[in-house]
């Protein structure tokens, strides 16, 4: 046992030491670097596959696919294929090949973990699908590595969304917010003589709920939580210079008011909550 120097001058860094490093810093992912030249882009045309230059990672073994480079696929009938990069440790090799399956499905792709053990491992750099005369790209099946950037912007744009979106709910929380409270305006439901009725359902289960209302110059306020346990609630007030006396109640998910002929230009109420 001994310490071994890997990056020392006059030291000898294995290209397996160097894959095991690699390995890890590309998040443990193989396939084409993303942030790194055209990402190995490929075009076709009269049965020829050409890729724009590009660097991939098998395994930390990393492998550089220059601009131009091209292979040939045979239009010999109805298939699935890939293109792959084809990484061979034993032979210390890295080749570009055609694969192909059936008429629908993709072949099986040899894929050793070289970290474990040397052998071949077979990275897609497209997909295809063949005719006798025709060649179609499938770049959907294409495996990615994204470097520590684009993984930081992907952070950055899901959290600022998150935070825009957040925002704009408080934003619009506070703009139903009046002195700290919130409320919900109910237009009158039904008049029957001097009693006006209010369908006041969706604000029963609030805590704290006070109700106003006003008419004739006058504004009243009640609580809820009062005409939970009482029958009727009095209030006074003047019209057309007699005292008046007015009852509010609540009757079910309604709330009545009756405050005698004035009660006609009511017509709403405000409940704060």
């Amino acid at each position: 046992m001994a310490i071994k120097k890997l990056t020392f001058d006059d030291s000898l860094n294995t290209a397996k030491d160097d894959a095991f490093f690699n390995w890890y810093l590309t998040n443990k992912t193989n396939g084409i670097f993303a942030d790194l030249g055209d990402r190995c882009d490929a075009t076709s045309s009269n049965g020829k596959i050409t890729f724009k230059d590009g660097f991939a990672s098998i395994f930390g073994r990393r492998v550089y696919v220059e601009n131009g480079t091209s292979i040939s696929v045979n239009l010999d009938g109805t298939r699935k294929g890939y293109v792959v990069l084809r990484v061979d440790t034993v032979n210390n090799e890295a080749t570009l090949l055609t694969k192909e399956g059936t008429s629908s499905n993709y072949p099986t792709l040899t894929q050793t973990n070289l970290l474990e053990s040397d052998g071949i491992y077979e990275l897609p750099l497209v997909g295809y699908s063949k005719t006798t005369t025709s060649l179609t790209l499938d770049k959907g099946i294409i495996p990615y590595i994204n470097l520590n950037k684009t993984i930081s912007d992907n952070v950055y744009n899901t959290l600022t969304a998150r935070i825009n979106s957040e925002v704009k709910t408080l934003n619009e929380t506070i703009a139903n917010k009046q002195h700290g409270l919130e409320y919900t305006v109910f237009n009158y439901y039904s008049r029957s003589g001097n009693i006006v009725r209010f369908k006041i359902d969706s604000i029963l289960d609030k805590v704290g709920v006070i109700i106003l209302f006003a008419f004739n110059s006058n504004i009243f306020s009640v609580s809820l939580d009062l005409l939970r346990g009482t029958t009727s609630l009095a209030f006074n007030y003047k019209f057309a210079g007699v005292d008046v006396q007015g009852t509010v109640e609540r009757d079910g998910d309604y709330l009545l008011i009756d405050g005698g002929a004035a009660c006609s230009t009511l017509k709403k109420v405000y409940c704060y909550y």
